[in-house]
């Protein structure tokens, strides 16, 4: 019987869980349908400069990315942003996000009022709802349904809208709490002020911090986050197979016949790393259920458009992060980073680097466009929140390029957590060996995806190998 284990998707989860198994001792055959591995970490060329094109770090406080970079040797090369603090754009300026805050959720209305994020009954619904005593928090429930009540509609919609909304390409007020603001979450469930609970909540955080990452709230590789991906295909090295499409999973007495698009092959395992549609495919005849549940999955579409500039074009300093924009304000863009600011490695004395966002689960307005219609509309965002100038953004002087991620955000909406759970147990039950992780899963962020992966390597290889020693087979 074959030993081996099968791991379809090379994105970081599939690269991650291989990459576990491997170290386990473990043979490995990771599949993925298209040319190059990596899934959402990529890179693009500008003007001379090669760019993160999708994720540019990941959160400091979740040690699973910064604790596989270390495993890999890219311990070293691990940074910490130059320029911290983010901005929102709104109504005509850019204002700064209040510091005393967990996930955008202030702890105290103090200032609030004077920033211009909100006006004087904002403030003072900001005030009733953090000192209210709330019930408890039982179950699950979205964003909006605990945080409105709980901050008031302005607080919710210009600052926390935003922010959460902008790292998930949804809205909020449809998102589960549980799954994508799991510390707003924790506050919730202790019940009482909410401010009070908010500040406990974050000063836990602030005592299990890392010491090897102090205060940084993110982390980025020198050089930017490709090296990951290229440190981890030396690694695999034979084991990754590229445009290799799985096509069809079935079982085969007490293993898996995996067939794929340059022939089948057995397997004592498999790890489904892809798509939450595409793992639904793969388990419509297995577990129908559990197949169904992830064909229910929503995902959103995004577009970045990475701008490179001359210093001298910039309207005003990037004395910062970068900034968020509410829908309220009806720009096309969600957010632009200050990338050049940010991360050093991106720094040169005469460029600036801006990453600009655009698309959300509510807004497909970009995707009804060509790049280059797309860019003259974002370039006109940028001169209208005063980063360039009109004449400029008019003139193109500027080096701008597209990259679109389609249905690449998997949306978590009321109780994904529990659904989660419900696919595992049938997958459990009926496809023993058989395990899904992903974005679509437990996180979408670097840290959540690879802490998973590793999770369903582990997990399979004890059900599946038990303490034994995997054998050579043969490859697809």
């Amino acid at each position: 019987m074959s030993s081996r284990v099968a791991v379809v998707g090379a994105g970081i989860s599939g690269m991650a869980a291989a990459y576990e198994l491997r170290s386990a001792g473990i043979e490995t055959l990771l599949l993925e349908a298209r040319a190059r591995p990596g899934g959402k970490i990529d890179s693009t060329p500008v003007d001379g400069l090669t760019v993160d094109s999708g994720p540019d770090g990941f959160v400091a406080r979740d040690r699973a990315a910064a604790d596989l970079c270390r495993r890999l040797g890219l311990g070293a090369d691990l940074v910490e942003p130059a320029a911290e603090g983010a901005r929102v754009w709104l109504d005509g300026a850019l204002r700064p996000l209040p510091r005393r805050s967990l996930l955008g959720a202030p702890w105290t209305a103090e200032g609030l009022q004077e920033s211009g994020l909100v006006s004087a009954a904002g403030a003072e619904a900001l005030a009733r709802g953090l000192a209210g005593d709330a019930e408890a928090l039982r179950a699950d429930a979205t964003v909006g349904e605990v945080l409105r009540p709980r901050v008031g509609d302005e607080v919710f919609e210009r600052i926390i809208d935003p922010l959460l909304g902008g790292i998930n390409a949804g809205a909020a007020d449809e998102m589960s709490l549980e799954a994508c603001a799991a510390p707003l979450y924790e506050a919730a469930c202790q019940g009482g002020p909410f401010g009070q609970a908010l500040q406990q909540v974050a000063d836990r955080q602030r005592r299990q911090r890392d010491p090897d990452t102090g205060s940084a709230v993110f982390q980025s590789i020198d050089g930017g986050m490709t090296r990951l991906v290229d440190a981890l295909v030396g690694e695999l090295g034979e084991s990754l197979h590229l445009t290799t499409a799985a096509r069809s999973l079935a079982p085969d007495g007490e293993t898996w016949r995996v067939v794929t698009s340059r022939g089948a092959f057995e397997a004592a395992g498999v790890i489904l790393a892809c798509p939450a549609w595409q793992s639904a495919r793969l388990l419509e005849g297995l577990a129908p259920d559990a197949a169904a549940a992830l064909a229910d999955i929503d995902y959103s579409s995004v577009a970045l458009a990475t701008f490179v500039l001359a210093s001298e074009v910039l309207r005003r300093p990037l004395d910062g992060s970068g900034f968020v924009v509410p829908r309220s304000q009806g720009l096309m863009m969600t957010a632009c980073s200050w990338t050049s600011a940010k991360w050093r490695h991106y720094n040169q004395r005469d460029t600036a680097v801006l990453r600009v966002s655009a698309g959300r689960s509510d807004d497909r307005r970009w995707q009804d466009l060509d790049h280059d219609e797309l860019l003259a509309i974002l370039a006109g965002e940028l001169a209208e929140t005063g980063m360039i100038s009109a004449a400029d953004a008019s003139a193109g002087r500027f080096e701008a390029r597209v990259t679109a991620w389609h249905d690449s955000l998997p949306q978590y909406r009321r109780g994904h957590l529990s659904r989660v759970a419900e696919i595992e147990d049938r997958l459990a039950a009926e496809t023993p060996g058989v395990a899904v992780t992903g974005a679509a899963m437990r996180g979408v962020g670097l840290p959540a995806c690879i802490r998973n992966a590793h999770a369903a390597a582990t997990a399979t290889a004890r059900a599946v190998l038990g303490d034994g020693a995997a054998r050579e087979g043969d490859r697809p």
